[in-house]
């Protein structure tokens, strides 16, 4: 390991004082500010935060121009690309001595050269064979003496020589074709989007594009790309505050507050607890913090638990026949012995000695199936290679043989089962119902006005025009489907956010399931909330009428609005319930929980999600295959009930469940219930959790999916966790063993059958193998002990 640089030595790399000249420092000298964390150096040596940003040649509101091209080609040249330099590659050469690095072939190769020196030394005599001939004009049997000439001395050990080099140079061929399989999978798993501001507006980019100077934006769960400064909270901008987690850099299991103006330090590959915003790119690949931690460090490839237990059942073999060959040249010895002692003595005699030792040594070669191992990972390798084009981007090897073994899967709802194209079309807006959204706004403007900015202010979601015209969902698909709403009644949602004063943001939590902002008023602080449509409805006191005025909610209209709900349920509509509260000036907020305040309710909106077409039959084919398929969702239990129902998930007898009631069953209870359980409805990350963890001590293989960052553990606690590649966090990918890239529960069938062919492909490799084995040693055994030359040579085994 290189020795770390003293801050002493550091600090004499800087550029001197606060030289803000576009492009004046090093890739190196930024590196260096990255490692020392001093915000006082930060200040004083480079000018800050805007110093950094003037020497960069970027604007924070703006970011980089997309269309400079010459630009972003300079900034890789002089401050590096994102990417990390893969480890060394082994050579042909390398991968053939490893493959000859083996003593049975050493012990093989010596034999051949004494073989060779015995039979050039002394070559084996030519014997006479006699044999009857009928004459047919005497009608006499004579006998007729034929001279067989020997077999050169050089046969046997020249061909167990190029046996050995045959079997090295496949050996080598198939370490060359796996390295170069799992590189090229390696750096396709490393593959990922991010959202960068570009001509002042956001834009997904690969990863590998991000340059120096960039502004990336970033939301609660994301991994760092690259190493930065944090520029603004997109709650209270400049001013406010996020939570990283950086224990894959430190060891430290706190979470690190990050402020501009005191430790805005990012670093690549950590990850964002708390908050979302933005941060500029200083750092980039093998000049990141973790790029030089990680050119520090290699890690081998474990393997898997079947190529371990494949392993062993060689390992075994292989000392049956090292007893086997043992015993074979022992019974060889005998009888050579009982012969020899009854012909004069010749030098030549100790050939057979040495073809004795070579059958043995043979059989240990033919005993030990070597190629058992190699076998699972060449079946891995190819497995995994089609899984990549039936978009399932594996991480983990072992996760491609235990999908095999899947017994049950538990599935998200949106987005898996269902297409994730969020539409809003019904709505309870101000006490009316609205069955249909024309195209004409329905709202007056007083209510209108507090519904938008309810909207558009508590959401970190965004739209883009693709190059045809097609919005472009960036961010939760739920918010983006409000937006979409906005946007259809004229609603500039970007230009009410800058005009909003936005105090604090709570972010989406599965517990409480709901998200909040709170906003500066003339009159004070108002809290805008989200949310499941009964929850926010439970939290509610007062409803706003289109007319402007609050009424309160009795009991008949909250149960007319429970049936509205259960209504826009039962059609398999997400339903959402908008609400918000005036707050004091002088309110104190708290940092992390949303105030709890009596609501007033402004709507619930019905959106539509439809069900992948492909899903029913996926699920057909699962129930025929043997595997439980249960639907674990936050939704609504009506909701949920009706979608399970259209993809064949819910059965006649099968039992749909609350999380909250699930959590509180006791064991045996729960131990009841769970054969039968097939949805579980309004659950959080936990109850998956406790689900998943009661499967698998119930003794079943389960796969698991999720998106979001409290999904980690039940991913992680999984047989295998499917993390989703369009909608997870980066927190969700890193705990998951698969990751779909198009997050469509059809992929996870696709898993399931090349799962099943890894088994197939092994258990007929084992069906070949072991048979040649087990009947080369019987045979080579059987016939030296009963005193006959073994049918097979050394070199024909």
């Amino acid at each position: 390991m290189e020795p770390r640089m003293e801050p002493t030595q550091i600090e004499m790399q800087f550029a001197g004082g606060s030289d803000v000249k576009s492009h004046s420092w090093t890739a190196e000298q930024l590196s260096n500010m990255m490692e020392l964390r001093n915000p006082d150096d930060l200040r004083d040596k480079f000018g800050g935060i805007e110093g950094v940003l003037a020497t960069l040649n970027v604007n924070e509101e703006i970011g980089l121009d997309d269309n400079q091209h010459e630009d972003r080609e300079f900034r890789v040249e002089r401050y590096g690309k994102n990417a990390f330099d893969p480890p060394k590659s082994k050579s042909f050469l390398r991968l053939i001595w490893e493959a000859l690095n083996d003593k049975t072939l050493f012990i093989l190769i010596g034999a051949a050269i004494v073989s060779l020196i015995l039979g050039f030394a002394w070559p084996e005599q030519g014997d006479y064979y006699t044999f009857p001939f009928a004459w047919p004009e005497t009608q006499s049997t004579i006998y007729m003496i034929q001279y067989l000439s020997p077999a050169p001395g050089y046969i046997e050990g020249t061909a167990i020589l190029i046996a050995v080099a045959l079997v090295v140079l496949v050996t080598a061929v198939n370490d060359y074709s796996k390295e170069r399989q799992f590189r090229k999978l390696n750096a396709i798993s490393k593959d990922r989007e991010v959202i960068v501001l570009r001509n002042g507006r956001l834009q997904t980019v690969n990863v590998a594009e991000l340059v120096v100077g960039d502004i990336v934006d970033f939301k609660e769960g994301d991994a760092i790309p690259a190493d930065g400064l944090f520029l603004s909270d997109k709650a209270a901008g400049k001013t406010g505050m996020i939570k990283s987690d950086q224990s894959s850099m430190t060891g430290e299991s706190d979470l690190v507050k990050k402020k501009r103006d005191h430790d805005a330090f990012l670093f690549c590959g950590c990850t964002i607890a708390v908050g979302g915003g933005h941060f500029v790119v200083t750092a980039v690949g093998m000049n990141s913090q973790w790029g030089k931690l990680k050119a520090r460090l290699g890690k081998a490839r474990e393997e898997t638990e079947l190529q371990k237990k494949l392993g062993n059942v060689a390992e075994t073999i292989g000392k049956i026949g090292l007893v086997t060959a043992g015993a074979t040249f022992l019974a060889l010895m005998i009888i050579w012995i009982i012969k020899v002692v009854q012909i004069p003595w010749d030098w030549g005699s100790l050939r057979d000695i040495v073809g004795f030792f070579i059958i043995a040594v043979t059989i240990v070669v033919v005993a030990v199936p070597e190629g058992l191992p190699l076998a699972v990972t060449i079946a891995l390798a190819y497995s995994m290679l089609k899984m990549l084009k039936e978009n399932n981007l594996v991480r983990h090897l072992e996760s491609c043989e235990t999908m095999g073994g899947a017994t049950n899967i538990c599935s998200d709802k949106t987005g898996t089962l269902t297409e994730n194209q969020m539409t809003v079309v019904k709505g309870f807006f101000g006490g009316e119902f609205q069955e249909e959204l024309g195209a004409q706004a329905p709202f007056p403007d007083s209510f209108a006005a507090l519904l938008y900015e309810g909207i558009c202010t508590n959401s970190t979601g965004e739209i883009t025009i693709a190059e045809n015209g097609v919005p472009v969902f960036i961010g939760s698909k739920t918010e983006c489907a409000l937006l979409q709403m906005a946007k259809n009644y004229s609603v500039d949602y970007t230009a009410m956010r800058k005009a909003t004063d936005v105090t604090k943001m709570y972010p989406f939590s599965s517990a409480k399931k709901s998200m909040s902002v709170v906003v500066r008023t003339p009159a004070g602080l108002r809290l805008h909330q989200k949310g499941a449509s009964e929850i926010v409805l439970g939290r509610c006191q007062s409803m706003l009428t289109l007319e402007g005025q609050v009424v309160p909610l009795d009991e008949t209209r909250r149960a007319h609005m429970l049936e509205i709900i259960e209504s826009m349920a039962n059609r398999a509509l997400r339903t959402i319930g908008i609400a918000y509260a005036d707050l004091p000036e002088s309110y104190a907020l708290h940092e992390t929980h949303t105030p709890e305040v009596p609501l007033t309710l402004l709507a619930i909106v019905g959106i539509q999600d439809p069900v992948r077409k492909a899903v029913p039959d996926a699920v057909k084919r699962c129930h025929r295959a043997g595997i439980t398929v249960r639907m674990v969702t936050g939704d609504n239990i009506t909701t949920a009930r009706a979608i399970a129902r259209d993809c064949g998930i819910l059965t006649e007898g099968g039992v749909t469940m609350e999380g909250p009631v699930f959590r509180n069953l006791s064991l045996d209870e729960m131990d009841n219930v769970i054969p039968r359980l097939q949805v579980l409805a309004r659950s959080s990350p936990q109850d998956k959790y406790v689900l998943v963890n009661r499967l698998q001590e119930l003794g079943e293989v389960v796969a698991v999916t999720g998106d979001g960052t409290n999904d980690a553990p039940a991913l992680k606690k999984a047989d295998v966790g499917f993390s989703m590649g369009i909608t997870g966090t980066e927190v969700s990918k890193e705990a998951s063993d698969i990751v779909l890239m198009d997050d469509n529960f059809s992929s996870i069938v696709r898993a399931v059958l090349w799962g099943r062919n890894v088994y197939d492909s092994i258990r007929k490799f084992l069906q070949f193998q072991l048979t040649v084995n087990i009947v080369a040693i019987v045979l080579a055994f059987v016939s030296s002990v009963f005193g006959g030359e073994p049918p097979l040579k050394a070199v024909q085994m």
